[in-house]
This record gives C-alpha cells, structure tokens and sequence, in this order.
C-alpha cells in the first residue's frame, strides 16, 4: 500500500496516534509501531485533514479498500 507522506489523520491529532503513544503500547505489551507506514488507523484520503483543500499534494485521491 502506497502512504501519502502529507497525509494526517484523526489518529494523528486525537491523542491516539499509535507512534506518540509507542511507550504506553509497550507497557500493555501491545505491538509498537514505529513508521506511520505500518500504522493501522491509516484510512488515506478518508479521513486526512488536507484532503480536498490547497494543502493537499495528491493529484490522485487515494482511499484503503
């Protein structure tokens, strides 16, 4: 799957971000992710904050099947 570097989600600014809250996940031994590439709330297009406005860098929308 092809991630959208600009991309940012609701997991990215609700608190729930998989990466700020690696510490935490490691403490409940809960698998850590390291790379927005391997994150599982990435939802593409679907949810990111710039899509369909000037700051958005796709040309091509691209949404997770």
């Amino acid at each position: 799957m092809k991630i959208c570097k600009e991309y940012c989600g609701l997991a990215c600014v609700d608190g729930s971000c998989p990466i700020a809250n690696a510490e935490e996940y490691a403490e409940r031994c809960m698998d850590v992710i390291k790379k927005c590439d391997d994150c599982p709330f990435y939802k593409g297009c679907e949810d990111c904050a710039f899509a369909d406005t000037e700051y958005c860098k796709r040309k091509v929308v691209l949404y997770v099947h």
